[in-house]
């Protein structure tokens, strides 16, 4: 099951989930936190950089790059992931993410089409290939809505000749107002006389601020490509209009809950997170 995992998700680790990953850190001596300066400023900015440190000192850089303000790609300092996007006019049509263990070089790159039904992505369907050009699994995924709010992500996956049914990918959202509170990830095998427990991942976001998001901005057909398919470095934190302070993560063999505080500029944007996993630091389009 482990190169199951890691052939769908990439590296299957709880580290964008958990708080080594998007809003991290806490407990930074010598920091002074600012209180909430809400989100009456009109100020509207586009994420530029994001700077991870978790608790082991292991550092990486995201940064994200802009063409006629459209998000064109994302890129990582250390070459372990990179997203790039194709438009048709202001609609993304193709998003390709590459996975790769940097201390191994295998990487996984996974290529997704995007379908659009009055004005929203409603269907995506791509492989799963290897650097060489291999492919590993083929997909076909559906996005489902209530009102204009993503419910649920289901990803059909088959083998290479796109014949046998091997998995089936799920994520189901839960929104209260305008914020993110619930998601849960489930991997299921297809039927068969090998049966195996689903992998299900769950995790609980509460106590938001009243500030802006730093990933809100996003274009919304990559955060849900993100979300559903690269549990490392996703952005699911960006569907929420604010930031959440509470994170509980549930899996199969564990409950991890973290704990954020944030540093904000005049703007209401967070440009420092921390919790007790590391710290996290915004930078925006100037």
């Amino acid at each position: 099951m482990k190169n199951i995992v890691y052939y769908i998700f990439g590296f299957f680790i709880l580290s964008s989930c958990s708080p080594n990953q998007d809003e991290n850190g806490d407990f930074l001596h010598g920091v002074e936190y600012d209180t909430e300066v809400g989100v009456s400023n009109s100020t509207i900015k586009n994420i530029k950089k994001i700077t991870t440190i978790d608790d082991a000192g292991d550092k990486v850089i995201t940064t994200y790059n802009y063409s006629d303000n459209k998000l064109t790609g994302v890129t990582s300092d250390n070459n372990s992931f990179n997203y790039t996007l194709t438009y048709n006019g202001d609609d993304i049509t193709k998003i390709v993410y590459k996975n790769e263990d940097t201390a191994s070089g295998d990487a996984m790159i996974n290529t997704q089409n995007l379908t659009y039904t009055g004005g929203k992505l409603v269907r995506s369907e791509g492989t799963t290939a290897t650097s060489d050009g291999t492919i590993i699994y083929v997909s076909s995924t559906n996005y489902n809505y209530a009102s204009d709010k993503i419910k649920s992500i289901v990803t059909k996956i088959k083998d290479e000749t796109n014949t046998t049914e091997m998995f089936t990918l799920q994520t189901d959202y839960t929104f209260v107002g305008n914020n993110l509170t619930n998601f849960k990830y489930s991997l299921t095998t297809a039927p068969g006389p090998v049966t195996s427990s689903p992998i299900v991942l769950t995790t609980a976001l509460s106590s938001f601020d009243t500030n802006k998001n730093p990933l809100g901005t996003l274009p919304l057909a990559f955060k849900l490509v993100s979300s559903h398919f690269d549990l490392e470095n996703n952005v699911v934190s960006g569907f929420s209009v604010n930031n959440y302070k509470t994170l509980k993560l549930t899996s199969n063999v564990e409950t991890i809950t973290a704990n954020f505080k944030y540093v904000y500029d005049k703007d209401g944007y967070p440009t420092l997170g921390t919790s007790e996993m590391g710290t996290v630091e915004f930078e925006y389009v100037k």
